[in-house]
């Protein structure tokens, strides 16, 4: 069932589309990335059929989000859905369409994790038909956090198309 049968037919309900962000302990990369799709999915009217998640192979739950990352989205106006790290569970995988990693290593790590998800997991970049890790700015200073930053963003425009597309999404209106 595509988003235009719910638009056809308000009564007919989709279950929402699960797309989870994942990086190593999820306190710059993966948030970043997941406020940044959820802003976009939010402007594009499908935040009601697609929720953004994020977690990280090695969190330390409850640690707090980088504080340069939460300015930086701050800065762009863009709201920071979980503040606080998680680490990747089963059933986060299970649920989730579409999986997203920053590394190379991290798809490794899930797929050990839970193997039946690997057809799930993709690099950011691969949506954009490309083939680049986001580099880890943690404790790099300024300039690497805009270098990851600006990847990102590169990232999630190029491969908006295929995003839609993987979560079966029409964006044809």
């Amino acid at each position: 069932m595509s988003l235009a049968d719910t638009q056809l037919n308000p009564l007919r309900r989709v279950e929402k589309k699960q797309v989870l962000t994942v990086c190593t302990a999820n306190v710059c990369r993966s948030p970043f990335v997941a406020a940044l799709l959820q802003q976009r999915f939010r402007e594009n009217g499908f935040d009601d059929v697609v929720s953004v998640e994020s977690a990280g192979v090695r969190a330390e739950s409850g640690r707090e989000v980088d504080s340069t990352i939460v300015a930086m989205l701050a800065d762009m106006g863009v709201e920071l859905a979980a503040k606080k790290a998680m680490p990747v569970v089963e059933e986060t995988l299970r649920k989730a369409d579409i999986i997203l990693v920053m590394e190379e290593a991290q798809r490794q790590a899930l797929f050990y994790r839970l193997p039946d998800a690997l057809p799930k997991i993709f690099l950011l970049s691969e949506l954009a038909h490309r083939f680049d890790e986001i580099p880890d700015p943690y404790g790099l200073g300024a300039h690497a956090y805009e270098i990851m930053a600006a990847l990102v963003l590169e990232l999630i425009e190029q491969g908006w198309p295929e995003m839609l597309k993987r979560l079966g999404i029409d964006d044809s209106r």
